[in-house]
């Protein structure tokens, strides 16, 4: 309803210009671009530490590319979107000050209010919102889609192979091959950030998988001590690290996961999980990160036995034919333990090979896969290692304890007469070469002594200290390898 009186009153407010309104202009609240841009570069002048993501928000403005967070109306709504996400780094373990928060919310509340000082005027705030929230955001975004650390870089600078007064050379521990952010992800990212799909690229860059919502749920239980948190805080970050071309291990239908840390083996399927006590790597040859497939199961290998451990067994005739060894020469093909010798062993003339059967070192069935330190799974002679509770016993390679099932596991679960044929591989007793009663009891039609795996199932080496045990639930284990520690140096000023 509108009412009014019948006086008639000039509208003095006619005929008005842009410069009747001059008067009203106050120079402490004026925007002007080219001060934003200058003071966003001495906020980079000043900025002497850098993250591997500082330096594209460096580069952007370089470049003098568009403003992503403020414009001549103020601060755009995308800037809350993304205070709402780093205000709850916390919950996932990070440093809400690595991201600047309250200093961002300081100043955003200060433009919006217009509460500014001499030292600090309007140009000066909106510059520093501008760069602040630019170098959160290429942090935060990067960092939950690629990991705050690069593990191949962190793990192969731990153990000292050899060292000089010119250079130091690493044993190398890892070759995860973990993706980094390039050219395209930071360029998506700025263009999710001026659209109005912010919000759903915030999401979509934070680990996926049961492991790290579990692991996140976690980390809010009140009762976890400084040390129980530290360690869920360095599993959230390997749940961060994705590999190239490939998913997450449980992105994939049917696979094997091997955890040092646990000593333990998952061989996971839609319909089942296998679980086991594995043997890994000493401290002193360590089992390396890696991932690959199973592509071949190698039924009653020979071993080929390394020249470190050979050097010692020449001479030991007694003992290398109840290991069933003997000796292979280049020249002259297979010889008796008698024909060792020490020269041509170190030379690589010779190698002391151990025969397929059940006192041989790889057992009865070894699973090889693709990598580049010659670790593979595999079966062993002496089972009783599994009753240990500290299992980091090899040199490098992982030992099974249920090898029968791990090959059925792989094998085509419909081909009932490759299954048995594996058993019967892997039980019968060999027979003696000079025995040729003792050779006829052995059905030769249901001998294996290779099988390819097809499909390939993907393996994955890893290294949770907070991981599932037998039941499917999660527990923490001891950092055998030291690895925790050296996550958290690394770590710690992203950490919280």
């Amino acid at each position: 309803m509108f009412s009014s009186c019948r006086d008639e009153i000039t509208n003095p407010n006619k005929g008005l210009t842009v410069d009747d309104f001059k008067p009203l202009t106050d120079s402490d609240y004026k925007l002007n671009s080219r001060k934003v841009r200058r003071e966003i570069n001495r906020l980079i002048s000043l900025d002497s530490v850098f993250m591997t993501m500082d330096k594209r928000t460096v580069s952007y403005y370089s470049d003098k590319k568009p403003f992503i967070w403020v414009s001549r109306m103020g601060v755009r709504d995308n800037a809350d979107t993304l205070l709402n996400y780093l205000g709850k780094v916390r919950e996932i373990g990070l440093n809400p000050e690595i991201f600047r928060v309250n200093q961002i919310k300081k100043d955003i509340n200060a433009f919006r209010n217009l509460e500014f000082n001499e030292k600090e005027n309007i140009n000066l705030v909106l510059g520093r919102i501008e760069y602040l929230l630019t170098k959160a955001y290429f942090r935060y975004t990067a960092g939950q889609r690629f990991g705050f650390i690069n593990p191949d870089y962190v793990y192969n600078r731990m153990d000292v192979k050899d060292s000089d007064s010119v250079r130091v050379t690493y044993h190398q521990l890892c070759d995860l091959k973990p993706r980094r952010p390039d050219d395209n992800f930071f360029d998506t990212a700025v263009v999710k950030a001026g659209g109005d799909s912010l919000s759903s690229f915030l999401s979509s860059v934070s680990p996926q998988g049961t492991l790290y919502e579990q692991l996140v749920s976690l980390l809010k239980d009140p009762n976890n001590t400084s040390v129980s948190r530290q360690q869920i805080i360095c599993n959230i970050e390997r749940c961060r690290w994705r590999l190239k071309n490939l998913l997450r291990f449980d992105e994939y239908k049917k696979y094997v996961i091997v955890n040092i840390p646990s000593f333990s083996l998952r061989a996971v399927c839609p319909d089942s999980v296998l679980t086991m006590r594995t043997g890994c790597g000493s401290v002193e040859h360590k089992t390396p990160l890696l991932v690959s497939a199973i592509k071949r199961m190698d039924v009653n290998p020979q071993w080929i036995v390394p020249q470190s451990i050979a050097i010692g067994i020449v001479g030991r005739c007694g003992y290398m034919r109840q290991m069933g060894m003997f000796v292979y020469d280049k020249k002259s093909g297979k010889l008796p333990p008698e024909a060792a010798s020490y020269t041509k062993i170190m030379s690589g003339e010779q190698h002391i090979i151990q025969a397929g059967g059940k006192n041989n070192s790889l057992g009865r069935v070894i699973f090889r896969f693709d990598n580049n330190f010659s670790v593979y799974l595999h079966d062993t002679s002496a089972p009783w290692v599994f009753k240990n509770r500290q299992r980091d016993i090899s040199h490098g390679c992982v030992r099974v304890e249920k090898p029968l099932e791990l090959a059925m596991f792989l094998a085509d679960k419909e081909d009932e007469g490759t299954k048995e044929k594996l058993r019967y591989s892997m039980t019968y007793e060999f027979a003696d070469e000079d025995d040729s009663q003792s050779q006829n009891h052995v059905d030769k039609s249901l001998i294996i002594n290779s099988l390819n795996v097809s499909p390939q199932v993907p393996v994955f080496l890893t290294y949770y200290t907070v991981f599932y045990n037998v039941e499917g639930k999660l527990q923490g284990y001891p950092d055998v390898y030291g690895y925790d520690r050296v996550l958290l140096d690394n770590f710690a000023s992203y950490a919280r």
